[in-house]
């Protein structure tokens, strides 16, 4: 019994699909074809608002403002997810690249980084007996690196982010 939804297996099988698809470049010597702007979405989208629910899921029935401000980012992936599905409706007739599909990708990195410092809020809320939750300090940490990747991958789409994205780091935080 792994105790883990389908969805959560899903975005996992998808999150080892793409690194096989990275490696099958790489073995070969060369530079990996970047995903086009909706697949990176549909990637990364599911895998944020995964990281939103789940630490939701984990907090005490007393951190109600906690709880709150998840919810807040739940429904702000939810609805990227629905727009992303529309906009890549929309490539029928639009180039890839076209103006409300970057101004979305701007839109999507700008939560991201904010839900990613909300998190470190918490993390460190964590560290100092202060929140009340079932979660582990690896657990809220996994988060970092993988955020960071998604924010470098989408600054190529939205230059904006592109600052974030030197900043941050793809190596796990230890607080050991």
């Amino acid at each position: 019994n792994l105790n883990l939804s389908p969805t959560y297996l899903n975005g996992t099988l998808s999150e080892n699909q793409e690194y096989l698809r990275f490696l099958s470049y790489l073995v070969k010597g060369k530079e990996p074809v970047p995903l086009s702007l909706v697949k990176l979405m549909d990637l990364w989208l599911e895998d944020q608002l995964g990281h939103a629910v789940l630490f939701k899921n984990l907090l005490d029935p007393i951190e109600i403002m906690i709880s709150k401000q998840a919810d807040l980012y739940i429904g702000k992936f939810q609805a990227f997810i629905v727009q992303n599905h529309h906009l890549k409706g929309y490539l029928r007739f639009k180039q890839p690249g076209f103006a409300r599909q970057t101004e979305f990708a701007l839109e999507v990195g700008k939560t991201t980084i904010e839900m990613s410092q909300f998190v470190y809020a918490m993390t460190e809320k964590y560290k100092e007996n202060k929140l009340l939750n079932k979660e582990t300090l690896r657990f809220l940490i996994h988060h970092f690196p993988e955020t960071c990747y998604f924010i470098k991958k989408l600054s190529y789409y939205a230059p904006e982010l592109q600052q974030e994205a030197n900043q941050c780091s793809l190596r796990r935080i230890s607080y050991l």
